[in-house]
């Protein structure tokens, strides 16, 4: 174990990964009379080619919601382009009823999270919602708005995520889970920026911070790669009732945006709360 762990041989074996010539030339005094080190370099390299794993978040669930996007989010959406976010014109409470929707749902799937066993590899992920909502919410009440029902947006959303829940349907549980919190983290995050500057006088809401790490480089990876360690057990028939419900869960998740687009909850252009 000591000659293992010596700087020598971690140079020579790392060396030896990446490239067969490069060991030669770095460590000399190592080169075999034969050609076995350059086999051995090669067969090191392809093992390590062969057991690389593909992310099935990466790969074919961003394909699958990719087809969704308009092409106004992305330069891969393949939908025509609704009304930009700019154009939207909703009041305060209309954005406090989003916000207490959103709370709704958020409360469902980290309840149902943090009861199951077979999730528990998504707790504590930091990307968690709930408690910053509930912050905001009273932050709203402090500035003299009257705080809201759940609306039926929310209310159904949250329904159907129980539902599939109750059902143990997990492999369309985490699709809807994935997409409705990397939603927020994409656009939702320019969304709360048009809402606090149009609304707010620049407050920052919590919903839009993440305490626990940086949420594109640390949070959303994390979790990306939870969800494909478990997707590494699905069979193809699994990994397909996942990725089916890509359309489904764009529509839960868009159906609470009816409460900004307009004045007083206008209805989204090309779509409608789900029923």
């Amino acid at each position: 174990l000591s000659v293992m762990d010596s700087a020598p041989v971690r140079l020579t074996l790392l060396a030896l990964v990446c490239s067969c010539a490069d060991a030669l030339r770095l460590v000399p005094a190592l080169r075999p009379a034969t050609g076995l080190a350059g086999r051995a370099a090669l067969v090191t390299m392809t093992a390590v080619q062969e057991t690389e794993v593909v992310s099935f978040v990466q790969t074919e669930m961003r394909g699958a919601a990719m087809k969704l996007h308009t092409r106004d989010q992305s330069r891969e959406g393949e939908q025509k382009a609704q009304t930009p976010v700019q154009q939207w014109e909703p009041q305060r409470k209309d954005y406090l009823q989003f916000i207490v929707d959103s709370r709704h749902v958020y409360r469902t799937f980290e309840e149902i999270i943090a009861s199951t066993d077979m999730l528990a590899p998504f707790r504590n992920s930091g990307l968690e919602r709930a408690k910053a909502l509930d912050m905001d919410v009273a932050w709203f009440s402090e500035q003299g708005e009257v705080v809201p029902e759940v609306g039926e947006p929310g209310a159904a959303y949250a329904q159907k995520v129980r539902a599939m829940a109750e059902a143990e349907q997990w492999e369309a549980f985490v699709c809807h889970f994935y997409n409705f919190y990397f939603a927020h983290t994409a656009g939702g995050i320019m969304i709360g920026k048009m809402m606090a500057n149009k609304l707010l006088g620049g407050h920052t809401l919590h919903f839009y911070q993440w305490p626990a790490g940086d949420v594109k480089e640390v949070l959303l990876p994390g979790l990306r790669g939870k969800i494909d360690a478990m997707a590494a057990g699905w069979t193809r028939e699994q990994k397909d009732a996942c990725l089916a419900e890509t359309a489904e869960s764009f529509r839960g998740g868009g159906s609470l945006l009816t409460h900004v687009r307009g004045p007083s909850g206008g209805a989204r252009p090309g779509g409608k709360p789900m029923q």
